[in-house]
């Protein structure tokens, strides 16, 4: 007899599902399907959903075979209906106290499996209502089998006092707990699995599950248990029905009786240990490949793209092994360009390329632009020799890239030896960027002054110019060829301004413009130059300069 029962709630749910708003709500909801219309759907789900059906066919069997096929014992009461009767009300017992235990344990699922269909934020699901949805197939399964030792333990004192031999007793438990109950428990395990595995995206919309409480059952013990149940099992309960034969009969059997029992007898043990090693060999074929691919995977989630999986074989395990192999060369192929395009401009600018693309347009902005020259460069290239000349901007490059990106600022463009910055672009937006630009201009003067003391031989002196304004940020270009820059007339003033350094006699200069945005309290020494006409620009500029001392 049998049998242990639980999410009823669930039938309940797919009730509620099946009506035409819930599925219409469950349509529009960020991509997952709609729970499928129709009698069989329904019916599939229910089989699915509830591990009713696997215990209420398994306890039917049981009972039939132990009252019909197999009988306890001959005769053991001449009244038919106490025994079905008996089984009738343990049954409903059984199944009763586990939709009880499973409507306490997975109503909330259910609840919000209804709302999260009609369109709610999974983020408000709470993580133990998550937990009991990824555990709900193992929780079915060991319901089940509750069910079934409590039954196996009711009937030993039942069966003993309506006087059942105490071999046919031990019989009935052992079929009950040892046979019953484990081939059930997997049947409603497999089923309430296939259900949950279309649920369980539904909690977990962008795949990320976290497993952290979730009992996780191996594919090798998956596979292992249905060898057991589907082959091993019956094979063992063939061998139990011949020895049962023989202590009843004994010496009464015919010789043709004890052949065929011989015959059966052998064809039970070596199909027996032919399908445990088979078992065994197909869980390892199948468990170890999955294995190294999942550790294989793991790796390239840490960063590691020189991981690999040997493959192995021409089944569809092998072909994706292969084609994982082909995605993390891939991987590395696009990890490779991404670092060499990094190089090439600056890392901000290469992650928005990457991110939202390579879109030509601009907008406008209010920003301060930063010009940078190398002085005497020119002259340089004269006396020395290119890889010298090479080593030299490099080093300056560093430099300026370095203080710069401390204060924010993005680089847009390297010009020989020049370079242009801008801060409180989009991609790094800077509510000071006056202040910040200002800061970076005095940092690397500061840092180029450190650095000429130990290269007194070839120092390297900047002149630097600020503006701040509007201009445009964007990416331009023509055809294949794309670059991230800003333009307008505050871009144009700070290129100018930055040329005025070396008549001027000073290091670095800002517009009035700049100097206004600085304020009062930013604490830069300022030196009012008048206003200097600029190439290119309609009026006289207000002109100041940045004490760097």
């Amino acid at each position: 007899m049998r049998t242990a029962e639980q999410h009823a709630p669930v039938a309940i749910g797919d009730a509620a599902m099946a009506s035409g708003d819930a599925r219409a709500a469950a349509a529009e909801w960020r991509g997952v399907a709609p729970v499928p219309a129709g009698p069989a759907s329904a019916l599939r789900r229910r089989l699915g959903s509830s591990p009713i059906p696997a215990n209420a066919v398994g306890a039917v069997v049981v009972y039939f075979y132990f009252t019909f096929v197999d009988p306890l014992a001959s005769n053991f009461t001449r009244d038919k209906l106490r025994p079905f009767f008996v089984f009738i009300s343990v049954t409903t017992t059984l199944l009763l106290a586990n939709w009880y235990f499973g409507r306490r344990i997975f109503g909330p699922v259910i609840t919000w499996r209804r709302r999260l269909r009609s369109g709610a934020d999974a983020g408000r699901v709470p993580e133990e209502l998550r937990r009991r949805a990824l555990n709900a197939p193992l929780v079915n399964a060991t319901l089940s089998a509750a069910g079934w030792t409590l039954a196996g333990i009711f009937y030993v004192p039942y069966l003993a006092w309506v006087g059942v031999p105490a071999l046919d007793i031990l019989r009935t438990f052992t079929g009950i707990v040892f046979v019953g109950g484990p081939i059930t428990s997997a049947l409603a395990f497999l089923l309430s699995e296939f259900h949950w595995r279309q649920e369980i995206p539904v909690f977990f919309p962008y795949g990320r599950i976290d497993r952290d409480g979730a009992f996780r059952v191996p594919i090798r013990l998956r596979l292992g248990a249905t060898f057991l149940v589907t082959s091993v099992m019956p094979l063992l309960l063939m061998l139990v029905a011949d020895v049962t034969l023989l202590r009843r009969v004994g010496p009464a059997l015919g010789e043709e009786v004890r052949t065929l029992l011989r015959t059966q007898a052998f064809i039970a043990i070596a199909t027996g240990v032919a399908s445990v090693a088979m078992a065994f060999l197909v869980a390892r074929f199948i468990n170890r490949p999955v294995q190294a691919l999942r550790a294989a995977m793991a790796r390239v989630a840490t960063g590691d793209l020189d991981a690999r999986v040997p493959v192995r074989s021409t089944d569809e395990l092998g072909e994706l092994i292969e084609h994982f192999n082909t995605m993390v060369g891939d991987l590395r192929q696009a990890e490779r360009v991404r670092e060499i395009f990094g190089r090439y401009v600056s890392p901000v600018v290469a992650r928005q390329a990457f991110e939202r693309g390579i879109a030509l347009g601009g907008e406008v902005v209010r920003a301060t632009a930063m010009f940078v020259d190398l002085r005497g460069f020119t002259a340089m290239t004269e006396r020395a020799m290119p890889a010298h000349v090479v080593g030299v901007l490099n080093e300056y490059y560093a430099l300026v890239e370095r203080v710069c990106e401390e204060h924010g600022g993005v680089i847009t463009q390297f010009l020989g030896d020049g370079v242009v910055v801008v801060f409180g672009a989009p991609l790094r937006p800077l509510r000071d960027h006056a202040l910040q630009a200002v800061q970076a201009a005095v940092a690397l003067q500061r840092a180029l002054t450190a650095r000429n003391t130990t290269h007194a031989d070839e120092p390297l002196v900047a002149g630097v110019g600020i503006c701040s304004g509007d201009m445009i940020a964007g990416n331009v270009g023509a055809g294949d060829r794309v670059t991230y820059t800003i333009v307008g007339d505050a871009v144009n003033q700070a290129a100018r301004l930055q040329v005025k350094t070396r008549d001027l006699g000073a290091s670095i200069l800002i517009t009035d413009s700049t100097a206004r945005a600085l304020g009062l309290a930013s604490g830069i020494a300022l030196r009012s130059r008048g206003a200097v006409a600029l190439k290119g620009i309609a009026a006289p500029v207000e002109v100041y300069a940045v004490d760097v001392a």
